[in-house]
């Protein structure tokens, strides 16, 4: 939970950074990216308690190269690996490295893994020590170890479950969306259908027009329902949704919060100016 935590503040960080606006990142809805923490995970395992690469040293005495290779690899492969499992069930990205040089399908780059080895030689040098002293302690008692562990994963469960829900709700809504926009098309062609020739080729005319413009076409689809904030804060960490009617409807969506905002804060100037 401690590293979930860390590498939530540094993602929010360096998006924020990047984009230059506040960027909430992560799967989950809480402060915490679990990939990190799992990643914190295996490190520890490998270089604190199992003597698989150690030759019976210490982790903190490990050469830095190995260090680097170890985690630099295990992180591309975990990486990958959640990416491909998100994708297949929810049909949205997270991340995507595809303007990265060096990346694979857009899930990983050499870029990212080299930072991940970098940042383990610094976990595994200088962190696991310090952790490892005040570990022994401060949580030397089961007891409350049990009882940190169960409250942890209580509170993880119910956000992963609250994420859940509200991902397919969302795919729901963008999916309600695009039927209902397929229904009005063809009811648009088959009115086209039934008019005279010279006019028919006229709108036929003006069918491949409006069809080479989806973004003009989805505004006058049906309006999409209210968002909760749960949904909101999915449509807006989602970098890439793989399906181009969910990518479609979800740009229009994030449009329309966006000309609501400023529409509000115009209305709250004039009347600030008014008053």
């Amino acid at each position: 939970m401690l590293f979930s935590f860390i590498g939530w503040i540094y993602e929010c960080t360096y998006c924020t950074i990047k984009s230059g606006r506040w960027e909430n990142r992560g799967f989950l809805i809480g402060p915490i990216c679990p990939i990190y923490g799992f990643g914190s995970i295996i490190a520890w395992a490998l270089f604190m308690r199992l003597d698989i690469f150690q030759n019976g040293l210490p982790g903190s005495e490990q050469a830095w190269w190995k260090i680097f290779i170890i985690c630099a690899v295990g992180t591309a492969i975990m990486e990958y690996s959640i990416s491909l499992l998100l994708e297949k069930i929810f049909h949205a990205k997270w991340w995507d490295y595809s303007e990265t040089p060096l990346n694979i399908n857009g899930r990983i780059c050499l870029p990212a893994s080299a930072a991940f080895g970098v940042a383990g030689i610094i976990v595994v040098k200088l962190f696991f020590p310090w952790y490892a002293r005040y570990d022994e302690m401060m949580f030397s008692n089961p007891e409350i170890n049990g009882f940190v562990a169960l409250a942890l994963m209580m509170i993880v469960g119910m956000d992963l479950a609250l994420t859940e829900a509200s991902l397919t709700s969302l795919l729901e809504i963008l999916d309600e969306a695009q039927e209902k926009f397929d229904e009005r098309m063809e009811a648009g062609v088959q009115t086209i259908a039934a008019v005279p020739d010279k006019v028919k080729e006229k709108a036929q005319a003006g069918v491949v027009t409006i069809a080479s413009a989806p973004a003009k076409l989805m505004e006058r689809a049906p309006r999409i329902p209210k968002l909760s904030w749960r949904q909101s804060y999915h449509l807006h960490s989602i970098q890439k949704f793989t399906k181009p009617q969910h990518k479609t409807r979800a740009d229009q969506l994030i449009r329309a919060a966006g000309n609501l905002k400023k529409g509000l804060e115009k209305r709250k100037t004039d009347k600030n100016d008014f008053d």
